[in-house]
């Protein structure tokens, strides 16, 4: 065992085969006898062969796996003294909590915690801590209501730093050692990402510019500013001097996006220009614990490279290596699944990408068939008669809106332009799709005959991204969530058609957004995040004099997005933490909501934006992987690699 246990390679036996020689010239049917002892080439005393009992082998074995368990260990970069060796791990879920499809992780800079998103027993997603130097698996209380983006961490390894689910509109930091959350600051929308310095300055991606707050709490400054055609900064990393960050600019226009290197000491519009990486991913820098050269750690395609770069002339050299294949991205935040620390710890996730495909599901959760081929999809839309569904299709930066016939198969491309288009929905007569794309520098919405004839014509452009969330039955209004600085996700109205101007419905501090007005235009139901988290309301729906001080319902419980309504307006459905719900509706003595009841395991995990129902109201379509039924990536486990940059070639 102590032999097993050396911390010099030399030291230690080479294979199994050095071992079972050693234990060979072990008798250990008799009595220790020293005079009879021989002194082997192992150094270790050892007596004359002899019988072994059955018990030896299982039992060296055990040993074995304890000495090697117990190496790992060792051989933590944050050690001192530690191995040159690179050491690969698993990290999978467990009994009390599940995978979410594409959750990102985020490692502490001294290499010894790992803070991802998962599904508890009780369904909530949260965030949880993972020790790296043991097997310690913990849930953090209070960061309930969370999705797969990645948490981050403090410049002591300390604090969890997020912001909950679709923007709680605060940024929240957690002690890892135990306590309640603490709000740091109001924040606009969904966290992209933060890092903070020995001067306690926090940083934090947003859906706009890079955004600064003290870690003691305040108001967040800008620290970047968008150029034109950009859509947001995200997933900024300090370099060690502190001042000088690394941060990705998004764009549509490929010669525009890429990781980029700011300053705190430069005004948000006068920040580099100068494009350190092309890539549509973040990247972030990993020092050598060795002293050796620094690298910069990015995607290419779905292979992790390394690169040599020096923080202080923030130069890149030499050509990159990869280090890992396979790796996964969430690619509508523009993000790879792979995390560093200061220390030589890598972790990443890997999965099946964006090979998905649409499947039916019934009301009770069976698969019932799929869609098409595999491919890249997002937001499906089926149309009034049930006949195509419209769909996102592709990689996200380019994705098109493609038309695919339910009877027979097939598929046609409905859009052409080389930017993002997506988020489709179906006019109420079938003759028009209304989508969101970015070709003009932002997403706009814009129409187009569903026969795919004429051109995309461009029905509301402002300096706000828009998505559609869907018509009203009677054609007259399209409704659209807009993201603002100031008052996050908007809820909004664009009487149709004519020249008539875009008309709020609910435009507060809190997000709004998502809606969907009930077959007898009645009603609207939308996600809120008043009460601290996202749920499921109703209001009534009447546009030409909407104020937001209508009456209101609270129809989810315990959290609850994408709402759908039943076609005959007698049930509503919702999608929270990898469930289906439902809600019986009665309007004819004003409006009343039933106890939500779990339908079925939804395929979708935390994925809440990929499903419709059709127009019979007898089956769902989520966008799912291939010939399971199930989102990709949901058991996918975290590989973590120890010393990754010893497997670099010399």
């Amino acid at each position: 065992m102590r032999k097993c246990l050396e911390k010099k390679p030399a030291d230690r036996w080479h294979s199994a085969h050095d071992l079972k020689q050693t234990l060979e010239l072990i008798d250990l049917s008799g009595p220790t006898n020293a005079s009879a002892s021989i002194s082997n080439s192992s150094g270790i005393a050892a007596s004359p062969p002899a019988r072994r009992p059955k018990w030896l082998w299982p039992a060296v074995a055990a040993a074995v796996v304890i000495a090697a368990g117990a190496g790992v260990v060792s051989w933590a970069p944050w050690r001192k003294g530690a191995s040159t060796q690179t050491v690969r791990f698993e990290v999978g879920p467990s009994e009390k909590m599940t995978f979410i499809n594409q959750a990102a992780m985020s490692v502490s800079p001294n290499g010894r915690w790992m803070v991802f998103a998962a599904l508890g027993e009780d369904r909530s997603i949260r965030y949880y801590l993972r020790s790296l130097d043991g097997v310690e698996v913990r849930a953090l209380p209070g960061t309930e209501g969370g999705t797969s983006a990645p948490a981050a961490w403090s410049f002591d390894s300390r604090w969890v730093l997020f912001s909950n689910n679709l923007g709680s509109s605060k940024l929240k930091k957690v002690d890892i050692q135990g306590g309640p959350p603490q709000n740091i600051a109001d924040f606009p929308g969904n966290l992209g990402g933060a890092d903070s310095n020995s001067n306690g300055l926090i940083i934090c991606g947003s859906a706009g510019p890079i955004l600064s707050v003290p870690a003691s709490g305040g108001q967040t400054t800008p620290v970047t500013a968008l150029a034109a055609g950009e859509t947001s900064h995200r997933w900024p990393q300090f370099l060690p001097d502190g001042k000088h960050f690394l941060y990705l600019r998004a764009s549509p226009d490929g010669a525009k996006a890429g990781v980029y290197v700011g300053s705190i000491d430069a005004k948000p519009n006068e920040q580099s220009k100068q494009r350190l990486l092309a890539s549509d991913r973040q990247a972030y820098y990993a020092p050598s614990p060795d002293g050796g050269k620094a690298h910069l750690i990015f995607l290419r395609g779905a292979t992790l490279m390394a690169q040599p770069f020096d923080p202080d002339k923030i130069t890149l050299s030499g050509e990159p290596v990869a280090i890992a294949d396979g790796v996964d991205s969430f690619a509508s935040s523009n993000h790879g699944l792979f995390a560093v620390s200061n220390t030589g710890t890598l972790v990443y996730r890997g999965g099946s990408g964006a090979r998905t495909v649409l499947t039916w599901f019934d009301l009770q959760g069976n698969p019932g068939g799929s869609l098409g081929d595999t491919g890249d999809y997002s937001t499906p839309a089926i149309s009034p008669d049930g006949s195509r569904v419209a769909v996102g299709l592709g990689p996200v930066a380019s994705r098109d809106i493609w038309i695919l016939d339910v009877a027979r198969g097939t598929t046609t491309r409905f859009t052409f332009d080389s930017a993002r288009d997506d988020f489709p929905a179906w006019s109420p007569d079938g003759r028009y799709i209304a989508f969101s794309s970015n070709r003009g520098g932002q997403m706009d919405l814009y129409i187009k005959s569903a026969d795919g004839s004429g051109e995309e014509k461009l029905i509301l452009k402002t300096n706000e991204p828009k998505t559609v969330d869907g018509w009203t039955k009677d054609g007259r209004f399209l409704l659209f969530t807009s993201t603002g600085q100031k008052t996050l996700f908007d809820m909004w109205v664009l009487p149709f058609p004519g020249e008539a101007k875009p008309v709020p419905l609910l435009q507060t501090n809190v997000n709004e957004g998502f809606g969907r007005v009930s077959p007898d235009g009645q009603w609207l139901a939308y996600l809120s995040t008043e009460s601290g988290s996202p749920e499921i309301y109703v209001r009534p729906f009447t546009p030409e004099a909407f104020a937001g001080t209508e009456a209101k319902w609270l129809v989810s419980k315990g959290g609850g997005s994408s709402a759908l309504w039943q076609p005959d307006g007698k049930r509503l459905f919702y999608y929270i933490n990898g469930q289906a719900m439902a809600v019986d509706i009665e309007t004819s003595k004003g409006f009343q909501a039933a106890t939500p009841r779990r339908m079925f395991a939804a395929p979708g995990g935390a994925v809440a934006t990929l499903w419709d129902m059709s127009p019979d109201a007898k089956r769902f379509l989520f966008v799912a992987s291939p010939g399971t039924g199930r989102v990709p990536g949901l058991v996918v486990p975290f590989t973590v690699v120890l010393n990754w940059a010893a497997g670099l070639s010399k």
